[in-house]
């Protein structure tokens, strides 16, 4: 009896390291995202004149390189210095993105709205991993078929530009982003993961549901 009550606060005191762990992690790659836009600000001659398709492909060979490094080594030191160079490289090219926002007071309101929303539908879906501690693993298939619907809807929206089809990506990514919130969080619960693989999981979700509010939040604006 005295083996199982040790085994049992060993796996217990593992679990709250796993949880302190990841979530230090993802406090921390949001500061380094933090930086890295303040740093992008200074750059931004450079990165406007690579062009919109030049901006593109290097913003997603950088971000999801250094994001595959860190995958590749998450089970030692070189994880947690590509997962560093991922989170800073994501503000760094957001940097242009956030320029025009601050240069407008329209935008700066709706970029402070949609940093609350995402804020609250974020704890809120937290907590309710944590209390209900479910395990929402059955939703992976479903998010994955929504996400691949949704890049290819993006993909569609480079070259044709319809207000119709921003606001079924934004409105169809905000309840999928909010998903997998609730997926990734329910994985960490589980402990279904490494700290690094769960950290970069929850960090995209928290940033692609806050653009997604933000764009869905604009085009609600422009058609007051």
């Amino acid at each position: 009896m005295q083996l199982n009550t040790q085994t049992i606060t060993i796996t217990s005191e593992e679990k709250k390291a796993l949880i302190a762990k990841t979530y230090a992690l993802l406090s921390f790659g949001f500061l380094l995202m933090a930086v890295g836009t303040l740093v992008g600000l200074n750059f931004l001659p450079q990165l406007l004149s690579l062009g919109k398709w030049g901006f593109l492909i290097v913003s997603l060979l950088v971000t999801i390189g250094t994001m595959f490094l860190a995958l590749i080594n998450q089970r030692n030191i070189l994880g947690y210095v590509f997962f560093s160079l991922f989170t800073f490289s994501v503000g760094f090219f957001d940097a242009p993105a956030i320029a025009v926002i601050f240069n407008s007071p329209v935008l700066i309101d709706i970029f402070w709205q949609a940093f609350i929303l995402t804020a609250i539908v974020t704890a809120s879906l937290t907590a309710y991993a944590f209390i209900s501690k479910k395990d929402f693993s059955f939703l992976g298939g479903f998010l994955f078929t929504g996400l691949i619907l949704i890049v290819i809807m993006a993909v569609v929206s480079l070259f044709w530009h319809n207000k119709t089809l921003e606001f079924l990506i934004s409105g169809m990514g905000t309840f999928l982003f909010s998903g997998y919130i609730l997926y990734d969080t329910s994985r960490l619960v589980h402990e279904k993961g490494t700290p690094i693989e769960i950290a970069i999981a929850l960090f995209l979700d928290i940033v692609n549901l806050f653009w997604m509010i933000f764009n869905l939040l604009e085009i609600l604006k422009g058609e007051e």
